[in-house]
C-alpha cells in the first residue's frame, strides 16, 4: 500500500494539473488499485494487507462521496451516491466472506463508471458536455438496475 517517491510525485503532478473530472478519475484509479491489491492479498493469505487495502478503499469512497454536490447534482448525483453506498457494502461483504470474486465484480463496475468520467473529461466539451453527463447518468442507472453496485452521482 505504501507508495514510492516516484508514485507520489506522479500523483502530485497529476492532481495539480487535473480538471475536476480528472481528479475523480484519479480517485477511481486509486480505488481499483486498492481492490486489486486486496485480491492479491487474498491469494497470498495476507489478512493484514488485505484489510489495509480495503480500509484505504473505504477512504477513497468517502472522498468520492464527500465530493458529491447533493443539492445541484440532480439524478446523476443520486445515482453516484447510491453507487458508492452499494460499492461500500459489496467491499465489506467481500471482506467478511473472504471472497475476492466480489471484489473482481466491483472492479469491473468501477472501471465502467471510470470510462464514463473519461468521456466527461474530454477537452473542449462545449454543448456535448451536458449530453455526456446525461449519458453517464443513464449508464449508472442501467448498472444499478442490474442488482449490482452501480449508482453514481456526479457534478463537475
Amino acid at each position: 500500500m505504501k507508495k514510492s517517491a516516484t508514485e507520489l510525485t506522479y500523483l502530485r503532478a497529476a492532481t495539480q494539473n487535473s480538471t475536476p473530472a480528472g481528479l475523480v478519475i484519479i480517485l477511481y484509479d486509486l480505488l481499483v488499485h486498492d481492490l486489486e491489491h486486496a485480491i492479491t492479498a487474498f491469494k497470498d493469505g495476507d489478512v493484514e494487507r488485505r484489510t489495509e487495502e480495503i480500509k484505504h478503499s473505504f477512504l477513497v469512497l468517502q472522498q468520492l462521496q464527500g465530493s458529491l454536490d447533493e443539492e445541484n447534482g440532480g439524478e446523476a448525483g443520486e445515482h453516484l451516491a447510491a453507487f458508492y453506498s452499494a460499492l461500500r457494502g459489496k467491499i465489506l461483504e467481500a471482506q467478511v466472506k473472504a471472497n475476492p470474486e466480489i471484489l473482481r465484480q466491483q472492479i469491473k463496475l468501477v472501471l465502467d463508471v471510470r470510462q464514463a468520467w473519461q468521456q466527461v473529461d474530454k477537452p473542449n466539451l462545449g454543448p456535448a458536455y451536458a449530453a455526456s453527463g446525461q449519458e453517464m447518468g443513464k449508464s449508472m442507472a442501467a448498472a444499478a438496475g442490474g442488482g449490482e453496485v452501480t449508482s453514481m452521482n456526479w457534478t463537475a
